[in-house]
C-alpha cells in the first residue's frame, strides 16, 4: 500500500481525481445558480412588486378592494400558479387559496406546502410566500408556485451527495489500477536495466508491442545501449590497437636507447632514429586523441563558413611537389565558390590525408585526379588514383582506427588517416564512399551553403 501511495502515477491520478471532483462541484454550483437561485430571485422581485401594488390598493380601497385584487390575480393567466391569503387586523381570514400558514412568522419569506386537489387528484405544490404586513396591522401573504425549482434543487443536492463519492471512489480505484499497470511496466524496465548493468551492453530491453510512451522509452533506451555498445567496442578496439601499435615503436625506441647507453659516444644516426620513433609515437597519440574527441563530440570545435574550393586548392598545392617527385600526373578540376559550414583546419587535414593516401599507393607513372563541384545541395569531391584500390569487403574496415589493408601493410603509416577523415566527415554531416576498379575512387560529399549565409 505504501508503495502504491508513493507511486507517481497514483499521485497524479489522485490529483486529477480531486480536480475532476472539483470540476463537478463547480458545474453543479453554476447549474444550481442559473436554474434555481436566479429564477427564485426573479420570483422574489416579482412578489415584492406585487405586494407593493396591493399595499397601494389596500390603502386606497380598503380590505374589500384588496380582496378583489387578489381574486383577480388568481384568475390572471401566469407562468406560475399564484397563492395568497389576506388576514385582517383581528386575525380573521378575508380571502385565501392557501391550505395553511404559520400563525406568526419572524421571516419575510416562507415556503409552504400548498397541495391542490383537482378532480379528486392531489397535485403537489410548493409555494414561495412573501409575508407582508399592511399599515393597520393586516397581514398579506402573497406567493407563487416553485415546485419545479424545489424539485430541481433537491435533484442537484441528491446528485452531489450520491455522485461525488462514487466519482471519487472510481477515480481512486482507477488511479490504483493505472498505477499498478504502469508500475508493472516500469518495474520491467528497471529490472531489464539492472540486468543489463550486471551483464553486457548487448542485451536489450524487451518491448511490450503496444507502441505507447513506455515502448518508445524502451526503444530510446535500446538505441542508447546500441550506441554505448558501439562506443565500448570502438574503445576496446582502440585500446587493443594502440597497445599493438605501441609495441613495435617502443621496442625500437628501447633498442636505440640501449645502443646509445652502451656506446660512449652515441652516433647522430642513433639519436636521429630515436627521435624519429618519439615523433612517430607523438603523432600516433595526437591523431588518436583528435579522432576520439571528434567521435565523442568532446572537443571545442567552431563551425563557420569556409571556402572549400580554396581549402582543396591549398591541399593540392601542398602535394603537387610530391606528385612531381613520384612522376605522377596530377589533374585538378576544382570549381570556384564552393562554400560549406565547417572547420577549415579539419577539412584541410582530411583533404591532405586523402591526397597522401592517393599519392602513396599510386605507383610511379600513374595518375591522381582531384575534382570538386556542386551537386544539388552538396559539394561533391572526387579523388581518383591508379593504385591497387581497396576490395569492396574492406571499405568499412579501412575507416576503423589502425586498420590497414593487406596491400598497404608494407607501406609506412599508422592506419589512422581514413579514420580521421571519417570522424571529420561525421561532424560535418557529410558522406564518404569508395569504389574500386582501376585504382580507387573516393566520393566525398559535404553540405553546400550559399556564400554569406554563415
Amino acid at each position: 500500500m505504501m508503495k502504491l501511495v508513493h507511486s507517481l502515477t497514483f499521485r497524479l491520478t489522485l490529483l486529477y481525481s480531486i480536480y475532476f471532483c472539483s470540476l463537478i462541484v463547480v458545474s453543479l454550483y453554476f447549474f444550481h445558480y442559473f436554474h434555481v437561485v436566479s429564477p427564485t430571485d426573479n420570483i422574489k422581485n416579482q412578489l415584492h412588486r406585487e405586494a407593493a401594488e396591493l399595499s397601494v390598493v389596500y390603502e386606497r380601497g380598503g380590505i374589500v378592494a384588496a380582496s378583489r385584487a387578489l381574486e383577480a390575480r388568481r384568475h390572471k393567466e401566469a407562468e406560475r400558479y399564484p397563492f395568497d391569503a389576506l388576514i385582517d387586523a383581528r386575525g380573521a381570514v378575508v380571502t385565501s387559496n392557501l391550505p395553511s400558514w404559520p400563525a406568526r412568522s419572524s421571516q419575510d419569506w416562507l415556503r409552504i406546502e400548498a397541495d391542490l386537489h383537482l378532480d379528486g387528484q392531489e397535485e403537489d405544490r410548493e409555494a414561495l410566500i412573501l409575508d407582508h404586513r399592511l399599515g393597520d396591522g393586516a397581514r398579506l401573504l402573497i406567493g407563487r408556485n416553485i415546485e419545479d425549482l424545489d424539485d430541481l434543487e433537491e435533484q442537484v443536492g441528491q446528485a452531489a451527495a450520491s455522485f461525488l463519492p462514487i466519482a471519487a471512489t472510481l477515480a481512486i480505484a482507477g488511479g490504483a489500477l493505472i498505477s499498478w499497470s504502469v508500475g508493472r511496466r516500469i518495474e520491467a524496465l528497471d529490472s531489464a536495466a539492472r540486468r543489463i548493468m550486471g551483464s553486457t551492453l548487448s542485451d536489450r530491453i524487451p518491448l511490450a508491442g503496444k507502441n505507447d510512451d513506455l515502448d518508445r522509452l524502451a526503444a530510446t533506451l535500446n538505441a542508447m545501449l546500441r550506441r554505448l555498445e558501439v562506443a565500448a567496442d570502438a574503445l576496446r578496439r582502440t585500446s587493443d590497437s594502440v597497445a599493438h601499435e605501441l609495441r613495435t615503436p617502443l621496442a625500437r625506441l628501447q633498442s636505440h636507447l640501449e645502443d646509445m647507453a652502451a656506446s660512449e659516444s652515441p652516433s647522430p644516426g642513433s639519436i636521429a632514429r630515436a627521435l624519429n620513433e618519439v615523433e612517430r609515437l607523438a603523432a600516433m597519440f595526437d591523431t588518436v586523441l583528435t579522432v576520439t574527441q571528434l567521435e565523442s563530440g568532446s572537443g571545442a570545435i567552431t563551425l563557420r563558413e569556409v571556402d572549400m574550393s580554396q581549402i582543396l586548392a591549398d591541399a593540392a598545392d601542398l602535394y603537387a611537389g610530391i606528385a612531381e617527385e613520384r612522376n605522377l600526373r596530377f589533374d585538378l578540376r576544382i570549381d570556384a565558390g564552393l562554400h560549406a559550414r565547417g572547420s577549415a583546419g579539419l577539412l584541410f587535414r582530411s583533404a591532405c590525408n586523402l591526397l597522401d593516401n592517393a599519392m602513396k599507393y599510386t605507383p610511379g607513372g600513374g595518375a591522381v585526379s582531384l575534382e570538386a563541384r556542386a551537386a544539388g545541395r552538396d559539394i561533391l569531391i572526387l579523388l581518383s588514383d591508379t593504385g591497387p584500390g581497396i576490395p569492396a569487403e574492406l571499405h568499412d574496415l579501412v575507416l576503423q582506427r589502425f586498420y590497414r589493408a593487406p596491400a598497404a601493410a608494407a607501406m609506412p603509416g599508422l592506419g589512422m588517416g581514413l579514420a580521421f577523415v571519417a570522424a571529420v566527415n561525421g561532424i560535418h554531416n557529410g558522406s564518404l564512399a569508395f569504389a574500386s576498379g582501376k585504382g580507387l575512387r573516393v566520393e566525398w560529399r559535404i553540405p553546400l551553403i550559399e556564400p554569406g549565409s554563415g
